[in-house]
């Protein structure tokens, strides 16, 4: 049984990407995953950094391929997120166009 979770919103900037590889046993062992260190900022609140992590089972296939060729810098986004007890989960994003 799958719960639906709540997405929750951040904007911002991906200030550092990484690729890495989960360590843990079952079924995504070894499934490439994103790092994303994301700075954010709200309307009422100072710049926080904030950790989003990027599955490709969970986001689409043209957001893994532009974290792939690193195509997302310079560029403001609204993330979509889910939270879970180690961090945000990406779902989906917007590009910000000022």
């Amino acid at each position: 049984m799958t719960k639906n979770r709540k997405l929750h919103e951040l904007s911002g900037t991906i200030k550092h990407c990484f690729l890495g590889k989960v360590s843990s046993k079952g079924p995504h062992k070894n499934q490439p995953f994103y790092y994303l260190e994301i700075i954010s900022q709200s309307l009422f609140s100072a710049k926080t950094k904030e950790v989003i992590y990027a599955f490709p089972n969970l986001v689409s296939p043209a957001i893994w391929k532009t974290l792939e060729q690193q195509t997302y810098q310079g560029k403001k986004y609204h993330f979509f997120c889910e939270k879970r007890v180690r961090g945000w989960r990406l779902k989906e994003w917007e590009e910000i166009n000022d």
